[in-house]
């Protein structure tokens, strides 16, 4: 996987903590990216702090063969920020990876007939 950092309005030491940080975090991405060749995922991080409000907005753009993913978070810590992002992410790729395989668990949530069908078929 490819990583690409953007960051605006950041001093030195919190660009530095923000790219420490996120290498230990991306891992968990990664780890689920497995089954998809290394140069096919691209991971666009950006971070940019607000002075008004004190706070830090983080976004990761996830692009893969089939999909694009985003996740946006912002919080008044740099780290907060990227671990809410990361599993905004996370549940997103683990989503996708689902679909891939076509795995229905996920649709049965959503569409109230597949669930009764489902249980009818159950209780046979």
């Amino acid at each position: 996987m490819e990583v690409t950092i953007l960051h605006k309005n950041l001093t030195k030491k919190e660009e530095g903590y923000f790219i420490k940080y996120l290498n230990i975090k991306t891992e968990a991405i990664e780890n689920l990216l497995t089954k998809f060749a290394d140069d096919a995922a691209i991971l666009k991080a950006s971070v940019e702090k607000f002075e008004k409000h004190d706070a830090f907005e983080v976004e990761f753009c996830l692009t893969l063969p089939a999909k694009s993913l985003v996740a946006r978070e912002a919080s008044h810590q740099i780290n907060k920020a990227v671990d809410l992002a990361k599993d905004r992410l996370l549940s997103q790729i683990k989503k996708h990876i689902a679909h891939l395989r076509k795995d229905r668990a996920h649709q049965s949530i959503r569409d109230p007939e597949v669930k009764k069908i489902s249980q009818v078929v159950e209780h046979k």
